[in-house]
């Protein structure tokens, strides 16, 4: 009896952990300022925007890869609906779109 019991809570307390550890930071329980600093002291994180959506988010060109190049992100906040954090690394550019894409000033 003992030793089941042992088992069942070292394997609840296992599922906890990895659930937590998995966990990502959530914009929606962010304000715009927060989590545009999140981003920038990370340089590249995967943020929560809501109940089943998430993407990472960059501060700039270096955390991309060759390839790739930047699209301006808006994310809602605890504070905004539209708050810009950062960038995101999208495919490949057309030509005459630079690495920064053509929406980087909108």
């Amino acid at each position: 009896m003992r030793i089941s019991t042992l088992l069942v809570l070292s394997s609840t307390l296992a599922l906890m952990v990895s659930t937590t550890a998995h966990a990502r930071p959530d914009t929606r329980q962010m304000s715009c300022l927060e989590a545009r600093s999140v981003v920038q002291r990370a340089g590249g994180i995967v943020l929560s925007t809501g109940v089943r959506t998430y993407d990472r988010f960059v501060a700039g060109l270096q955390f991309c890869q060759p390839y790739e190049r930047l699209m301006s992100r808006w994310v809602p906040t605890k504070d905004q609906k539209r708050c810009f954090i950062g960038y995101s690394c999208e495919p490949g550019y057309n030509s005459g779109e630079g690495p920064f894409g053509s929406d980087i000033f909108d």
